[in-house]
């Protein structure tokens, strides 16, 4: 049996912690734990993912505490789990238990069933914020979108001392969009 890494996923970086997850997925045997923070609606930007991915080998394994932390999304579900299987590595969730190896059809079609739901999930969660918004433009009060989280001062003095788009994103943690957007305002 080849090396387990273990790959964890929050939603933000305020108010959660991956701590429990890190944990868990060591005490399930994971050797090294990748953590990404973003929302899991799409795989661009999860380079801890892309980098576990990348550092599997023939008889590894990739654990994942639930499906939803992988992917919210059926189609990239099944996307991580053919890019494991073609690496001759195994994907194994812990909750629901499924180990996906590509030989039992049975674990492919619970991946996609939760794969599906976790589409369902989103659905609501983007339904229920829409809902909130158009009762908030009723009240008359102005949908200003989330909070800033990062300072467009703090983008442009990176800007200042020299560092780039990429640079800045990677040290305030945020998208490189974001960075071109402060620095525009």
């Amino acid at each position: 049996m080849g090396k387990t890494l273990g790959y964890a996923r929050i939603s933000t970086s305020q108010g959660q912690d991956a701590a429990s997850q890190k944990a868990m997925l060591e005490d399930l045997g994971a050797v090294v734990v990748f953590v990404d923070i973003g929302n899991g609606s799409k795989l661009t930007g999860r380079d801890q993912l892309e980098a576990a991915l990348r550092l599997l080998d023939e008889g590894d394994e990739l654990l994942a505490l639930h499906p939803d932390r992988l992917a919210r999304d059926t189609g990239d579900l099944l996307t991580i789990a053919k890019r494991v299987i073609e690496k001759k590595a195994v994907l194994r969730i812990n909750d629901p238990a499924i180990t996906l190896d590509g030989t039992d059809i049975m674990a492919e079609v619970m991946l996609t069933v939760f794969g599906l739901v976790g589409m369902m999930e989103k659905h609501f969660i983007k339904a229920r914020q829409r809902r909130g918004i158009e009762a908030a433009k009723l009240r008359g009060d102005v949908y200003k979108g989330r909070p800033a989280t990062i300072s467009p001062d703090a983008v442009r003095d990176l800007r200042q001392q020299g560092f780039g788009a990429t640079q800045i994103a990677k040290r305030l943690k945020i998208g490189r969009a974001s960075v071109y957007r402060l620095l525009a305002a």
